[in-house]
Parts: structure tokens; C-alpha cells; sequence
């Protein structure tokens, strides 16, 4: 009895097979599953030669997915008769442009007509493969399609078409496409020019992300081996398929992590970041071992993980959240729709054939929304910083102001105190220095040795120098600086005052400022070489020159005092207490050097390096 069944079955679906598909002028497009029978071959030892004894079955739906790459080969058994008593011109398209090889075999003799799939130009332009067939009046032909595909999904599904008809669809296709290509790169570029522009790391997530779901697009729709890529090229390429899906999801991630700030939500942000390298070693391992049905599992899974994520940060309220989510429900959906197709579980783009696109494209540009919303509230933020940074500024002002005004207030009281006790001190060094004059012009008028007397007056000249710089000093409120003429004006005034040496004449030349210190060193100088030249150089009644210069000379200074007298013999040392004197104060306190020469009067020069450079 089952023998029975099972003759009859044969006998049915041999029929079929002879009967096969008769071609009609009003079907401009026709699927052809219910026409075709089917055969896989698991050896992959079967050929064109031996096809003829495999026993077929129906198709008994519009397309058959078995995965990813598996591990046979599809025949499929196609016969087809012409009614009509004219030439009919027919398209076959197979509708996976994934598939790595699909060939069409002529059933009667056995020839190989076109190739086709990713491994090879298809015979006409088209983003699937596709193939003419040409049948003559009455003509009952039969064809043989074999399908393998060792990397993508193998998905079978065949069409005959109206040439015309197939060229417009085909035409319309490769336009609806294009649109949406070009509508993607634009929102991309746009991006990209914006991450140059203020160097936000998010945009750079975005523009990857969606560089790289594009790219794997463009293959999945067969538009990449049809246009950019070469048969050889765009296999190689597809054999990169878990890397080309992982990047996006990726950079998604990265996207996602950034715009909601997920290091706010603690155990979240931690297990994406433990998963986050889980994905990355499982996609590495699935290339390498060949885990084909896998190798978009853990990305199918991360974009799930994201999902969750953005629902807990819509529920958290995040100002983000919403309009991510909406994009995620888009991505999601189209995501899984497509896995579902790629493994053969169901194949919804039969029914709605751009529903990938338009969900890629709702995402993008919602993406690009909340990318543009957030650039508005860095500008928002950045204003309000600047408002923020302005009022604190003025407030520092206004601070800094008043305290400058208080140490101000406190410092010129301070200088007040300071001048009144400057001019107490003032007042009484005078006093004391006045009085020490005093005593010794008291001494000197007790004394009658003259060479006493002119010792004593020495003394009182070198006292009166101190005096009179301590006078310039605090006269002019400036106790750093002294001009030096008239510094030393004062002095050889005093010394002529005291000699009473009225045929000597004595010339005073300097337009020069001496730091304080150094004036005080300079004036004991001078005072001592204008006092010896009067005492010595010069006879009772000859009248002569002395002339005392201060110079600067780029950073030295040069004081030179020189008279037209006598001289004195240099050879035998200074023994004069007036020239240890300067030769003291110019080696020690000035750190200079000092020259005397004699031969001709006598020209004392001393020249030190200005400490202020």
C-alpha cells in the first residue's frame, strides 16, 4: 500500500515536470516556485551530466533560505513551454544578489549558458542575477539552476519576466536605491563636516556607524558588485562579512554610550563595557573558525544590549533618550527582519521591499536630529558659560577692586607713617651729623697744628658728603636713585668752601643717575681725590684745573678726576690715606679697577660694570 502511495506521488510530480510552465503574454511577471522543482545535493558531487537521475521536489513557497553558507548545493528544475505560435523573450531573475554562484544549465544539452552571483558578472546589468531566455514556437525546454554560497546567505527565489517589464522594474529598482544612497551620504557628509568643525567625538561615532551600515548595504542590495567592485573583489570582500556588520554595531554602541551618557547609569555602562570586548573576540573567532551561521549573532545581540539601555534612559527621563529610541525600534525591526531573511526563517521584504531602507533612513536622519539637538544645547550650554564665566568676572572685578582699594587705603597710610618717621629720622640724623661737624670745628679752632687742623677737616668733609647725600636722598622722595651732578656740585662746593683755594678752578661734567649705594661710595671718591689735588698738586699761588667726569659707557661707568698739577711719583705706592681711600672704595665696594697716571698732573680714572644689567 505505501508502495502504491509513493508511485503515485512520483508519478504526480513527474507530470508536473513534463507539464511544467506554459508562458502567457498577459503575465508581464510571474514567480516561479510553484512551476519549479527542487533538489539539494549534500555530496556536492552532482553534475550537470548526472542531474537527469535526482529525483526533485515542489517548492511549495516564493523563496527558501537555508542559511549561511551551507554546506550543499541547490538545483532547481525549471521547464517552460511556449503556446504560441511566435519567438517568446523572457527574463529569469534569481532575487538573491548574496548568493556566490548561480549557474544556468541547458536541460537538453547539457550546456552551461550564463554564470552569475557574487563570484561572477551576471549576464545582463541588473543587481540580481538574471538571465534571457528565448524560446521558439511550441518549444518545451527545460533548464537547470544551480545555487551555492560558501560565505552569505544562500536564499533561493526565482522570477520570469516581460523584457520590457523587467528593464522598468529593474530601472525603477536601481533609482529608489540610488535616492536612498544618495540621501544617506548627504546626512553622512553633512555630519562629517560638522566633526570637523567642533571635533565632537560623537559625530565620529555617527559618521562611521553609518559609513559602515552603507557599506554592508550596498552589498546586501548587490549594488557594490554590480557598480564598484569587480566579481574577484567583491568575493574577497564578502568573506570580511562579520567584521563589515560588527563595525557598525560598534561605533552604534560607542554612539549610543556617548549621547546618553550611560557612565551615569553605573551597572549598565559596566556591561556594556565587559560586553563590549566579548563582542569583538566572538566576531574575530567566528571569521577564523568559520562560524558562518554565528558570525552576526553577537552583533544582533550588542544592538539588543543598546536597546535595553535606551529604554532604561527613557525611563530615566533622558532628554535623548526618546528620539534614540524611536531610531533603535527603527534599526531593531530592519536588523532583525534581515537576519531573520539571511537564515531562511522569513522574508518580509517579499511583501514591503524597501522597509530596510526606509527604517536605515528614518535613523539616520533621526540621528542626525538628535546630533544637530545637541550641537543647540553645547551653543546653549556654551552661552550660558559665557553668561556664567561674565557675572563671576564682574564679581571678581568687583572684589578684586575693593580689596585693592583696601590694601590701597592701608598701604598709603602705611607710606604716610612711613614718610612722617623717614623725616623724624631724617631730622635727627641731620642733627646728629650737624652736631658731629660741630664738635670737630670746635676742635679745629682749639688746635693750632696745622697739619692737625687739615686732618680734622678731612674728616669734616667726609662727614658733609654723607650728609649731603642723605639730604638729596630724602629731598627728592626717591632714596634708590641720585643724580650725580648735583650730588657732587654740593660736595666740591663744601671742600672749596673749607680750602679756601680760589686759583684752583674746578669743572664738573655728568648728565648720569647713580643707584644709591653706589653714590655714596662715588662721593667719599671724589671728596678725597679733589681734596688731595688741592692740598698737593699745586703750588701756594699757582692757579689751576681740576676736572671731575662720570661717563657711561654701554654698561660700565668711568669717573675720571683729573688736574693739571704737579704729579707725584707713582713708584713709590700710595702712602696718602686720601688714595688707599679710593683705592679701597674702587676694588671692594665697587668691584672695579682704578688707574693713576702722574706723569703729567695727575689723572685718576675708575671704571665698574653696572649692577642694574
Amino acid at each position: 500500500m505505501h508502495i502504491l502511495k509513493y508511485l503515485c506521488l512520483l508519478f504526480y510530480i513527474s507530470t508536473l515536470s513534463l507539464n511544467g510552465m506554459e508562458l502567457s503574454k498577459t503575465d508581464a511577471h510571474k514567480p516561479l516556485p510553484s512551476d519549479a522543482t527542487l533538489y539539494i545535493d549534500k555530496t556536492r558531487e552532482v553534475s550537470i551530466e548526472n542531474i537527469d537521475t535526482k529525483i526533485f521536489k515542489l517548492i511549495e513557497e516564493d523563496q527558501i533560505g537555508f542559511g549561511y553558507a551551507p554546506d550543499f548545493d541547490v538545483w532547481v528544475k525549471i521547464e517552460i513551454t511556449n503556446p504560441y505560435d511566435e519567438k517568446m523573450k523572457k527574463i529569469l531573475e534569481y532575487t538573491n544578489p548574496l548568493t556566490t554562484q548561480v549557474l544556468l544549465y541547458d536541460g537538453q544539452t547539457k550546456q552551461l549558458l550564463f554564470t552569475g552571483g557574487t563570484s561572477a558578472s551576471s549576464a545582463l546589468r541588473s543587481i540580481n542575477p538574471a538571465f534571457p531566455i528565448v524560446l521558439k514556437p511550441h518549444e518545451h525546454k527545460v533548464y537547470y539552476l544551480k545555487a551555492s554560497s560558501s560565505v552569505t546567505t544562500l536564499i533561493v527565489g526565482l522570477s520570469l519576466w516581460d523584457v520590457d517589464t523587467f528593464y522598468q522594474n529593474e530601472s525603477k529598482h536601481q533609482f529608489i536605491l540610488a535616492l536612498f544612497f544618495g540621501a544617506m551620504g548627504i546626512i553622512i557628509l553633512y555630519n562629517l563636516f560638522i566633526y570637523f568643525s567642533v571635533r565632537e567625538k560623537v559625530y565620529l561615532y555617527y559618521v562611521v556607524a553609518f559609513a559602515g551600515i552603507i557599506f554592508h548595504h550596498l552589498f546586501y542590495k548587490g549594488l557594490a558588485g554590480l557598480y564598484f567592485f569587480t566579481p574577484e573583489e567583491t568575493t574577497s570582500i564578502v568573506k570580511y562579512a562579520a567584521f563589515i556588520v560588527a563595525i557598525p554595531a560598534l561605533f552604534l554602541a560607542l554612539f549610543t554610550k556617548h549621547m546618553l551618557k550611560t557612565a551615569q547609569y553605573p551597572k549598565l555602562d559596566k556591561f556594556l563595557h565587559l560586553y563590549l570586548p566579548i563582542f569583538l573576540l566572538m566576531t574575530l573567532l567566528s571569521y577564523m573558525f568559520n562560524f558562518n551561521n554565528l558570525r552576526n549573532l553577537f552583533s544582533v545581540i550588542l544592538l539588543i544590549i543598546l536597546f535595553f539601555i535606551t529604554l532604561y534612559a527613557f525611563i530615566k527621563k533622558n532628554r535623548q533618550a526618546k528620539f534614540i529610541m524611536i531610531g533603535w525600534i527603527a534599526l531593531m525591526s530592519s536588523g532583525f527582519l534581515m537576519y531573520l531573511s539571511s537564515v531562511g526563517y522569513y522574508d518580509v521584504f517579499h511583501k514591503v521591499p524597501y522597509y530596510v531602507e526606509t527604517s536605515l533612513l528614518i535613523e539616520t536622519l533621526l540621528f542626525s536630529l538628535i546630533l544637530a539637538d545637541r550641537l543647540k544645547q553645547l551653543r546653549i550650554d556654551k552661552i550660558a558659560s559665557q553668561k556664567q564665566l561674565i557675572a563671576y568676572q564682574a564679581e571678581e572685578e568687583n572684589r578684586l577692586t575693593k580689596l585693592v582699594e583696601e590694601k590701597t587705603s592701608k598701604l598709603q597710610i602705611a607710606i604716610k607713617e612711613k614718610d612722617l618717621l623717614l623725616q623724624e629720622l631724617n631730622h635727627r640724623v641731620k642733627n646728629s651729623i650737624q652736631t658731629i661737624v660741630s664738635f670737630l670745628r670746635l676742635q679745629v679752632d682749639e688746635i693750632h697744628d696745622t697739619k692737625m687742623q687739615q686732618t680734622l677737616m678731612q674728616i669734616e668733609n667726609r662727614i658733609i658728603s654723607i650728609s649731603h647725600l642723605y639730604s638729596l636722598l630724602y629731598a627728592k622722595g626717591d632714596i634708590s636713585y641720585i643724580n650725580a651732578y648735583e650730588y657732587f656740585s654740593l660736595l666740591i662746593e663744601n671742600i672749596q668752601n673749607t680750602l679756601h683755594q680760589e686759583n684752583i678752578k674746578i669743572e664738573l661734567t655728568t648728565t648720569i643717575t647713580l643707584h644709591s649705594e653706589v653714590s655714596i661710595y662715588c662721593g667719599f671718591i671724589v671728596n678725597e681725590a679733589v681734596t688731595n689735588a688741592l692740598q698737593h698738586a699745586f703750588e701756594p699761588t699757582q692757579k689751576g684745573l681740576i676736572s671731575v667726569d662720570l661717563v657711561k659707557k654701554e654698561k660700565h661707568y668711568l669717573l675720571t678726576i683729573k688736574d693739571n698739577g704737579k704729579g707725584f711719583d707713582t713708584s713709590r705706592g700710595y702712602d696718602s690715606l686720601g688714595l688707599v681711600i679710593i683705592e679701597s672704595l674702587a676694588s671692594y665696594q665697587l668691584k672695579g679697577t682704578l688707574e693713576i697716571d702722574a706723569t703729567d698732573g695727575t689723572d685718576i680714572t675708575i671704571t665698574w660694570k653696572d649692577r642694574d644689567e
